[in-house]
């Protein structure tokens, strides 16, 4: 099975896959929640997988363009700030071996950030953009 779509709630997922289902697309919903939650040792983000089987991937991705270009199916999809796939991970970190889960282990310190990451372009970004202060022209933070 591969991800064709991700989301953070499961009923915007649920909508999506109905209309995929009508047109003919079996798909099903993976929740990666209590994967998040106990195994990375962080708050569910992207945990909701639109997973449909390798042979129907690409009929598959030309229908939800379709869908999502007359119906705006994925509004509430997380997707990609480059590409705007949606096919995301988070965090950033493979789940296939140990190795990821001592990484993230370290990411709980505040020093290692955890990331989306963009399955199509390879691209990350951070949950919320750093929103740097007004600087003076030598570079110092302005006084208000």
């Amino acid at each position: 099975m591969k991800t064709i779509a991700t989301f953070n709630e499961a009923d915007k997922a649920e909508t999506v896959i109905t209309r995929l289902r009508q047109e003919g697309v079996e798909s099903e919903l993976v929740d990666e929640s209590t994967m998040q939650r106990l195994w990375f040792i962080s708050k569910p983000l992207a945990d909701q997988k639109i997973k449909v089987d390798e042979k129907d991937f690409d009929r598959a991705r030309e229908v939800l363009k379709g869908l999502d270009a007359t119906e705006d199916t994925l509004h509430d999809a997380v997707k990609c700030p480059q590409c705007q796939s949606s096919r995301v991970e988070y965090p950033q970190f493979t789940r296939k071996f140990l190795t990821p889960t001592l990484v993230e282990i370290i990411c709980v310190l505040p020093f290692v950030g955890r990331e989306f990451f963009c399955q199509d372009c390879q691209f990350t970004w951070p949950v919320a953009e750093k929103v740097e202060p007004p600087l003076d022209p030598l570079g110092w933070p302005k006084k208000e």
